[in-house]
């Protein structure tokens, strides 16, 4: 095939290799909700699922009838990610449901081995108004660049950095997962900064996922919403790997890449304190990030030697 890059072949042997994983994400979860004796409430969500139905529909139609490769390369690319996103969510309901002891006190002590002062740090985050504003809105940024890191990519050209940034989103999201099953904990906000009378006297408005962490170790929630998933992982942070992977994949780009490093660390250090997580979640969370760099980068670079071998044995025929 001489009229097709080694490029274009990588891309779609990229695509395939993460319809492989994005399909074991979604087995992994569905096998880990039913046999953990929860169950998804699919109509709890209309709209999301309307919004799926009109993506897989514009990505069909870009791919089969009005045929535009780069396009639809990239939807299917932001396809995988928002898969793999919503499966690992559920496989976390999942794996808290194993019910293993918490943690906290053993994070916490590893903490305090490492030096770090929480109710200093704390106090400097929250002792103004302005403070707990700024660090709760940086803290929540994380969301919204879900979106902007693919668009940027996207837009650059840059497709096998974006199905890398996939890759790697999904390995850090299992990771955290499967590490949290065997180091389950409440966090820091329930363990450290609250008595127990405090926390019993916790006004509902005041979020904290421990009380979904309760509901699904007693067994008292059995069914999942998809209008109110919650990040239920303490160790390690997600939020920091996250930070960490933004910062990471838009870093080529170099008219963004200093803003884009500033808003990820500063998220970073707003994780103590808007996450409620321990010192050792965020070190934690950034092994992880790191480790799900190296491994996208493996199962690329192998798909591009691939690419680049078929190429040379075509050209050479």
């Amino acid at each position: 095939m001489p009229s097709i890059s080694s490029d274009s072949i990588a891309v779609r042997r990229n695509a395939r290799t993460l319809w492989w994983g994005t399909l074991l994400v979604m087995l992994a979860a569905g096998i880990s909700v039913a046999a953990s004796g929860l169950s998804v409430d699919f109509k709890s969500n209309p709209t999301l699922l309307l919004l799926a139905a009109a993506y897989a529909a514009i990505t069909f139609f870009y791919r089969s009838i009005r045929r535009d490769e780069r396009l639809s390369q990239a939807l299917v690319a932001v396809a995988q990610l928002l898969l793999i996103m919503l499966f690992g969510l559920l496989c976390s309901y999942a794996a808290t449901v194993t019910a293993m002891p918490y943690r906290d006190a053993e994070l916490l002590a590893i903490d305090r081995w490492l030096g770090f002062d929480r109710t200093s740090y704390l106090r400097f985050f929250t002792d103004s108004a302005w403070k707990v504003h700024l660090s709760n809105f940086i803290y929540l940024s994380m969301l919204p660049q879900l979106a902007i890191t693919p668009l940027f990519l996207i837009m650059t050209n840059r497709m096998e950095h974006l199905q890398r940034f996939v890759a790697a989103y999904g390995i850090a999201l299992i990771s955290t997962v499967a590490i949290f099953v065997f180091v389950p904990a409440v966090g820091a906000f329930v363990y450290f900064d609250l008595t127990p009378a405090q926390y019993a006297a916790l006004p509902i408005d005041v979020y904290t996922p421990a009380r979904t962490l309760d509901a699904l170790r007693s067994g008292g929630l059995k069914i999942i919403r998809l209008d109110n998933l919650e990040g239920l992982i303490a160790f390690p942070s997600f939020h920091t790997a996250a930070a960490i992977l933004y910062g990471w994949a838009l870093w080529p780009m170099k008219s963004i890449r200093w803003p884009i490093a500033a808003l990820n660390l500063a998220i970073i250090s707003t994780t103590p304190v808007c996450g409620a997580h321990y010192a050792i979640d965020v070190i934690a969370g950034a092994a992880v990030a790191l480790g799900s760099i190296a491994a996208s980068g493996f199962f690329c670079r192998t798909n591009a030697e691939t690419a680049h071998a078929l190429v040379s044995v075509n050209q050479s025929l």
